[in-house]
C-alpha cells in the first residue's frame, strides 16, 4: 500500500497543522498523496473514522484511524506513533479488521452505520412508544426514551453506557438495547447477525433516527423500519501491539484491580 488519503476532523484544534504533518510523514517514509488511495488516514476522533467509514468503508479501502482527540477507542494509534506505524504499513507489520456494519431501511431510504442506529425521542423528557418484531415474529410492546441497535463495534460506545453488553469486535451479532425503558423486563437483548429486526413508532411520542451519530432522520407515528447485517464489512488497519483487551483496560478502565 503506497497511496493515502488523509481525512481530517477540521474541528480540533490545530488540524491544519496537523494534517500538514501528516502529510509530510507521508511523504518522507515514500508514500504517495492520491484520491486513488491505497488506504485512508483519519485523523481525529473516533467520529472521524465513523465519517471515513460511511464515505470509504462500502469500497472496500482499509482505515487506520490516528487519534488527536480524546478517547479515542477507535482510533487506538496516537499522532506521535504515526511515522512509526507508517513503516510497519511498509513492512507489511499490520492486519486488517473486518468489521460488521449495520443496515437500516426507512422511507425507501438506505443508511449504514459502523458503531449504531439510535431512534430516540425528539423530546427531551418526553417518551416514545416502540413495537419490535425479529424475523417477522411479534416481541413486545414497550415505552422508552429511545432504542439502540448496535454492531459488535458500537458495543463501547452508547449501547454500553445505557447497559448494553461489550462483544469483541470480530463477533458476529446485534445488540438491542433499550434506552430507560418503563418497564423493568425490557432488557437488552443480543441476536444473530442473520436475524432482521424491524422497530415499528407507536401513536405516544414522535422520534429520530441517527446513524453512527453523524446523520438524521425524523420518524412520524405508525412508521416502521428494518435493520439487518448489511452486504459489507468496514476494513480497519491494525498495528500488529494493539489489541482489543489492551485497548478495553487502558482507555475504558476495563476490569478490576490490577494489584489486587
Amino acid at each position: 500500500m503506497k497511496k493515502a488519503k488523509i481525512i481530517v476532523n477540521r474541528d480540533k484544534p490545530q488540524a491544519k497543522r496537523n494534517l500538514e504533518l501528516a502529510e509530510q510523514a507521508l511523504l518522507a517514509k515514500g508514500f504517495k498523496i492520491s484520491e486513488k488511495p491505497d488506504f485512508i488516514i483519519a485523523l481525529g476522533g473516533d467520529g472521524t473514522l465513523l465519517a471515513a467509514a460511511n464515505s470509504y468503508g462500502r469500497k472496500g479501502i482499509p482505515i487506520l484511524g490516528v487519534n488527536i482527540g480524546s478517547l479515542g477507542f477507535l482510533t487506538n494509534v496516537t499522532f506521535r506513533e504515526l511515522p512509526n506505524t507508517l513503516v510497519e504499513i511498509l513492512e507489511r507489520k499490520f492486519s486488517i479488521e473486518r468489521r460488521m456494519v449495520m443496515k437500516a431501511v426507512f422511507d425507501r431510504k438506505i443508511f449504514y452505520a459502523l458503531n449504531d442506529f439510535t431512534i430516540s425521542t425528539r423530546v427531551p423528557g418526553r417518551v416514545v412508544e416502540f413495537s419490535a418484531v425479529i424475523n417477522k415474529e411479534y416481541v413486545c410492546r414497550f415505552i422508552a426514551d429511545g432504542i439502540i441497535i448496535a454492531t459488535p463495534t458500537g458495543s463501547t460506545a452508547y449501547s454500553l453506557a445505557t447497559g448494553g453488553p461489550i462483544l469483541p469486535p470480530d463477533t458476529e451479532a446485534i445488540i438491542m438495547t433499550p434506552i430507560a425503558p418503563h418497564t423493568l423486563s425490557v432488557r437488552p437483548l443480543v441476536l444473530p447477525a442473520s436475524n432482521r429486526i424491524e422497530i415499528q413508532i407507536g401513536k405516544k411520542g414522535s422520534a429520530v433516527l441517527v446513524a453512527d451519530g453523524q446523520r438524521c432522520k425524523l420518524m412520524r407515528k405508525s412508521h416502521s423500519i428494518f435493520f439487518e447485517k448489511a452486504d459489507y464489512h468496514v476494513k480497519l488497519i491494525k498495528p500488529l501491539h494493539t489489541t482489543f483487551f489492551t485497548t478495553l483496560r487502558e482507555k475504558m478502565q476495563w476490569g478490576g484491580r490490577e494489584d489486587a
